[in-house]
């Protein structure tokens, strides 16, 4: 009887041990390769095994590099078979001349082992496109949150006015400031986004705002964000540099962004789809824009080279070449036919899109960093500390509005109210009204930083 008893409860301890090791073997799940590995190689390899350099001839910034065999037919990834693949071995490697990331701090144990069983798992893809670049496919980062006040004042990189001009939208760090245009008061803050911004943008509506984003050297964003409600709609693109500008076409149908990985790509707005990517530039994108008529988009980048593509084909349409220096800032005349560029050289430039050639240009003072069109004025600012106004059809200087500390960065204009504002690297927004020619006032764009969140100082 009591061998019985015995028995009965040798089984049900068992079963319960069975149960429970079930339990424990259900909840720890499949490696995601998308959510766990993808983000790891990102930080740890991408610098170093990414599109620009191969290190010890391996690239990992695709699924289909990572597993690609080299000409003897090995691969640093050997599925099920973690001691077999070149991945894992050189992460826990003891050597530190053989050890992955060189020059840097192992990879921690937790993050070995999340690797180590992704391959003994079978090492399986899941983030759809095999040959997409790790950084589009892994989910949208959830950013930290900016700082409640600010320590130091930090440049202003991207500006942009609400559709009513009411309210003055301005880049920050890990977040976006929303300031009352009429007195410099502080209404709201966007969060979860990349530690800078460079381009700010509308929707036609003024319901959404496109935000170009990053952290320089490290990672791209464009995301799209509810203006009011201050919610992520999307992230429509995740990049290996910073993302440094972006349009929306008048007619609202397209989105193009120019980047620091050399790179122009345009969106369907209404779908966020990726329609074409152009890889027509040896350097950084640095700005873009589009024609009145939405059919044409023009790009400039440190490469020193202007060029100008058909929005609908993707067909090179111009490249001006006459620059000298690295190019900052694009735009079209209001008839598109023309386009305007400038950057290092001090030099404005109009030339024509039909050949190619340079109609007038302009000297300035300083290195054009921002450029934008309202009516028949040009609006443009940089290192001369200034922001000039000039006549588009003979591109004479007009009025110039100083006051500035430092470099300026970012320009926003509304036409209907005749409002231009300006950032620079000082920290501080201005704001004029342009049919007055008088300064509106004058604000710090970095939350707490001194006090200066109050309203607008005259000076």
């Amino acid at each position: 009887m009591r061998m019985r008893k015995c028995k009965i409860r040798t089984v049900v301890f068992f079963q319960t041990f069975a149960c429970f090791f079930g339990s424990l073997m259900a909840a720890e799940k499949t490696v995601s390769f998308r959510e766990q590995i993808a983000p790891l190689l990102l930080q740890q390899c991408q610098t170093c095994h990414g599109p620009s350099q191969q290190k010890g001839g391996y690239r990992l910034d695709t699924f289909e590099f990572l597993s690609r065999k080299d000409e003897d037919g090995e691969t640093a990834l050997v599925p099920g078979d973690p001691d077999k693949s070149d991945l894992y071995k050189l992460l826990v490697c003891s050597d530190s001349d053989e050890r992955m990331p060189k020059k840097a701090d192992p990879m921690g144990k937790a993050e070995t082992e999340l690797v180590r069983r992704w391959i003994l798992e079978g090492a399986a893809f899941d983030g759809g496109d095999k040959k997409a670049a790790l950084v589009e496919i892994v989910p949208p980062k959830m950013h930290s949150n900016a700082p409640e006040v600010y320590a130091l004042p930090l440049p202003v990189t991207a500006l942009a006015f609400s559709p009513d001009g009411s309210e003055l939208v301005a880049g920050g760090l890990r977040e976006l400031t929303v300031w009352s245009v009429p007195d410099g008061r502080l209404l709201r803050r966007i969060t979860n986004v990349a530690p800078r911004t460079f381009g700010l943008v509308f929707s036609g509506d003024g319901q959404v705002l496109a935000v170009a984003s990053g952290a320089p050297g490290e990672y791209g964003e464009v995301r799209l964000f509810d203006y009011r409600s201050g919610e992520m709609r999307a992230q429509l693109l995740g990049s290996i540099d910073a993302v440094l500008d972006a349009k929306i076409s008048p007619d609202g149908r397209w989105l193009v962004t120019g980047g620091a990985d050399h790179s122009v790509l345009i969106f369907d707005f209404s779908t966020g789809a990726l329609v074409r990517r152009l890889a027509v530039h040896s350097d950084a994108v640095t700005a873009v824009a589009i024609s009145p008529d939405s059919t044409l988009m023009a790009s400039v980048s440190l490469d020193r080279a202007a060029k100008v593509f058909d929005l609908g084909s993707g067909k090179l349409v111009a490249t001006y070449r006459d620059h000298q220096n690295p190019l900052y800032a694009v735009a079209f005349t209001p008839s598109g036919r023309e386009v305007m560029s400038g950057g290092r050289d001090k030099v404005l430039h109009q030339w024509s899109i039909a050949d190619g050639k340079k109609v007038r240009e302009m000297p300035v003072e300083g290195d054009v960093l921002k450029m934008l069109v309202s009516g028949e004025q040009l609006f443009f600012a940089g290192s001369g500390r200034k922001l000039v106004r000039a006549n588009i059809a003979d591109l004479r200087q007009g009025s110039v509005f100083d006051g500035f500390n430092d470099w300026v960065y970012s320009v926003a204009i509304h036409g209907p109210t005749s409002k231009v504002a300006a950032g620079g690297y000082d920290g501080k927004v201005t704001v004029w009204d342009v049919s007055e020619g008088k300064k509106v006032g004058q604000f710090s764009a970095s939350p707490g930083w001194k006090g200066e969140t109050g309203a607008f100082s005259k000076k």
